[in-house]
Formats: C-alpha cells, sequence, structure tokens
C-alpha cells in the first residue's frame, strides 16, 4: 500500500513539474519574441531612418514611429502562424470590435483619474529637481506635436499588439492544454503579459550582465497600466480597449509633464 502510495505521488508531482516546465519554456519563449522582434526592429529601423531623417531631423518622433510600425508588422505574423498552430481566428486574438462601448467608458474612467495622478506626480517631481518627462529633443512645437502624436496614435497600437495579444492569448491556451483552472490560467496569462511588459522598459548590458536603464517609478506605472490593459482585454476579448488606454494614457503622460514644465 505504502508503494502504490508511494507511486501515485511519484505521477502526480511530475504533472506538477511537467506543467510548470511548460508554462515556464512557454514564458521564456514569448519574452525572447518580444525582445527579439523589439531589437530587430530598432536594426532595421537604423537602415530606413537616415534616408529620411530630414524630416525630423531632431529625432523627435519618426525613428520611434518606424520602429513600432515595424514591431507591429512582426507581431502580427507571429500571431498569424500561432493562431494557424491553434486554429484560432484572428478575432480570437482580439482583433474585433467586442463591448467597444463598454471598453471606451472604463478607458475615460481611468483616464480621468489618471490625469489627477499623473499631475501630483508631475508636480512632486518638479518641487524635487526632477523633470516629469525627459523629452530627448529640443521643445519646438513640430517635435511636440509628432511625438505626442506618436504616443496617441502608435505608441499603444503596437505593444498592446505585441505585449498583450501575442502574450496573453498564446498563454491561455498553453495554460487550458496544461489543465489548470480558469482563473489559476487567467491570472498566470496576466503575470506573465505585466513581467515582460515591465522588463520591456528595462535596458540591461550583457557583456559585463548589468542594468543600464531602471527607473522605479516607470515600472510602477508600467505594472499599473499593464494590470488595466490586461483586464480590459480579458473583459471585451477585444484589443480595442487596451490600445486606447494605452494610447491616451501615454498622452496624458507626455501633455502633464509638458504642461507642467512650461508652467513651473
Amino acid at each position: 500500500m505504502i508503494s502504490k502510495n508511494n507511486g501515485d505521488n511519484s505521477r502526480i508531482h511530475q504533472q506538477i513539474w511537467k506543467k510548470v516546465l511548460l508554462l515556464l519554456v512557454s514564458t521564456f519563449v514569448l519574452f525572447l519574441l518580444t525582445e527579439i522582434f523589439s531589437e530587430f526592429s530598432f536594426y532595421l529601423t537604423g537602415l530606413i531612418y537616415p534616408r529620411w531623417q530630414h524630416l525630423d531631423p531632431d529625432g523627435s518622433y519618426l525613428y520611434i514611429s518606424i520602429h513600432h510600425i515595424f514591431q507591429a508588422i512582426f507581431a502580427l505574423v507571429c500571431i498569424g502562424v500561432i493562431k494557424n498552430r491553434m486554429n484560432k481566428s484572428w478575432s480570437d486574438f482580439g482583433f474585433n470590435t467586442n463591448e467597444w462601448r463598454f471598453a471606451i467608458k472604463r478607458v475615460l474612467q481611468f483616464c480621468a483619474i489618471w490625469i489627477g495622478v499623473q499631475s501630483v506626480i508631475a508636480m512632486s517631481m518638479i518641487l524635487s529637481g526632477t523633470t516629469p518627462v525627459p523629452f530627448h529633443f529640443p521643445l519646438t512645437g513640430l517635435n511636440f506635436v509628432g511625438y505626442f502624436l506618436f504616443q496617441v496614435l502608435l505608441s499603444g497600437t503596437s505593444e498592446e499588439i505585441l505585449f498583450r495579444a501575442m502574450v496573453i492569448f498564446p498563454m491561455l491556451y498553453v495554460g487550458k492544454r496544461a489543465g489548470l483552472s480558469d482563473k489559476t490560467n487567467t491570472i498566470i496569462a496576466v503575470v506573465v503579459s505585466i513581467l515582460i511588459f515591465m522588463l520591456a522598459h528595462v535596458n540591461f548590458s550583457f557583456n559585463p550582465f548589468r542594468i543600464t536603464n531602471f527607473i522605479f517609478m516607470q515600472q510602477l506605472t508600467s505594472l499599473t497600466f499593464g494590470a488595466f490593459y490586461a483586464y480590459l482585454l480579458l473583459k471585451t476579448r477585444s484589443l480595442v480597449g487596451p490600445i486606447l488606454a494605452h494610447n491616451w494614457l501615454n498622452g496624458i503622460v507626455v501633455l502633464v509633464g509638458f504642461l507642467v514644465i512650461q508652467l513651473f
């Protein structure tokens, strides 16, 4: 009897470890894909940007716009491959307009709250001698408008395809295949997407390995926003809400920072 119980326990432990290993490997692969797509997009942008630099001599918006376009294209191709392997449709990956009224309502509510939060943060940073939004270009009217339009139209559109659609839905599929409960599966998928999103805002050097850029407030914001984007995606099963929220919240951060700098 003891031997049989030990055998049953051993099989249970093996099954658990197989599930854990499957989830860890899936997480690593998705993280690696997001990094590769981002870095290769930077590489291609570096080849193309010099030809068009005269349109944006201060590098305020064109370079990052090209990068995000490439990034979105790579993510879309990857999603196309994954959806075919999973026998799913584009709609299953959020490319639909499900519950768009609900999404817009929640986005507007969150944005209204965040205007106040961001204003307090920006004022606190100004009073402590820190710039709220460190613009990397001269703040001319054209530069600011180009950068602002990038934020409210393209930044979230590209990144939600990459960090939400390409991460959450495959993780949900893997978790379901592993036999996880719906609640556990959802929590894991959301946590993985948030961690990958946060790591995307940390710069590393590999030779030797060291962190070259880590901003606590940026990580806290990425955590908060990432959770909200994931909530919208899972609630509506549509990218409409996450994309609008990401674009508009980025726009609020930039606009509030700009106004505080100009006023104070």
